[in-house]
């Protein structure tokens, strides 16, 4: 009660200008629109209905009451862009907690920071990255005695973008859009991971430049994956990056992904364990469905057979690419 008292008399202060003008144009300066941050729906509403909020519920009613007001108060002037201020700042302090997410932008910011420290581990992988040298792919399966005397490689980097970023989704079915997959495959020491962390770093820097695009999220199988558990697997991958489970549900409605798993081929044999044909297509079996995202999965050439590719990665949709 104490913080909403204090809260109230600044907002009241800069309406009445009470408070100095330098300091409301100060305050009005951090200003950010929902539309921008896109600021998440606080846990204490989740599962509630409007019936339970309408009720005796004082506490429920003034979390419902400054939530509505963040997403749909859009001020065009200096005094209306600081009161926005003061209320967001008491929503993060007060209501979801200073050490939560309150926004996209804060759960955006929790998964750069954990590339960063993943990075930061990874020695080796971090080297490598300053040295890369482009991955050439083709569309046909690798063999030992190719010589690629075809000629018809091209740019892997350059294609998966230009698969990621074509301007052609709204003639696909949502559904189509919902399961774009590209597989990656190639023998070992090829530089599937590599790419893959250099493809994660190359997307994050698509994002800085456009907010609009979806987030790289790079997901190493081996570590991550549990037979018993696989339909949660993303939900799992998530926490290991500093994303609390209880927010699970509100980064799955409010932000689009690129998931790139790397590795398949390390956990197939637990993952094809004792599974029908009508069971084995791993975007259904990791509920890959429930997420607004576009997936990249590696596998090392050979470890599947054509039989279990078709089955266990393609599927019968055809919304996959190798």
């Amino acid at each position: 009660k104490q913080a909403s008292d204090e809260t109230l008399t600044k907002i009241n202060d800069i309406i009445c200008e009470w408070t100095d003008v330098k300091e409301i144009k100060k305050i009005a300066n951090r200003y950010k629109p929902h539309s921008d941050i896109r600021i998440l729906r606080p846990l204490q509403l989740k599962g509630i209905d409007e019936e339970q909020i309408t009720g005796n519920d004082i506490s429920l009613k003034l979390i419902k009451f400054v939530y509505n007001q963040l997403c749909t108060f859009n001020p065009m002037k200096m005094k209306g862009q600081a009161i926005y201020v003061i209320l967001f700042e008491y929503f993060k302090k007060y209501i979801v907690g200073e050490m939560n997410p309150a926004s996209c932008v804060d759960i955006i910011s929790l998964l750069k920071e954990s590339r960063k420290q993943e990075l930061d581990e990874d020695i080796t992988m971090s080297q490598a990255l300053e040295t890369y040298i482009p991955l050439q792919a083709n569309n046909y399966p690798y063999t030992d005695n190719d010589d690629n005397k075809k000629n018809d490689a091209y740019d892997c980097y350059q294609h998966i973008i230009d698969s990621l970023t074509k301007e052609k989704e709204e003639k696909k079915s949502e559904e189509q859009r919902q399961q774009q997959v590209i597989i990656l495959q190639g023998k070992s020491g090829s530089g599937k991971s590599l790419f893959c962390r250099h493809l994660e770093e190359a997307l994050w820097e698509i994002y800085e430049n456009n907010s609009t695009t979806s987030i790289p999220v790079y997901i190493s199988l081996p570590k991550c994956y549990n037979e018993l558990n696989e339909k949660q697997i993303i939900s799992q991958a998530l926490q290991m990056k500093n994303i609390n489970k209880e927010i699970i549900d509100a980064v799955r409605e409010n932000i689009s992904f690129v998931f790139i798993l790397d590795g398949f081929d390390e956990i197939f044999d637990k993952y094809d364990k004792n599974k029908e044909n009508n069971e084995r297509y791993f975007y259904d079996q990791f509920n890959l469905n429930e997420w607004n995202a576009k997936i990249i999965v590696t596998c090392r050439s050979h470890v599947l057979n054509d039989e279990d590719i078709q089955n266990v990665l393609i599927g019968s949709k055809n919304t996959t690419s190798m």
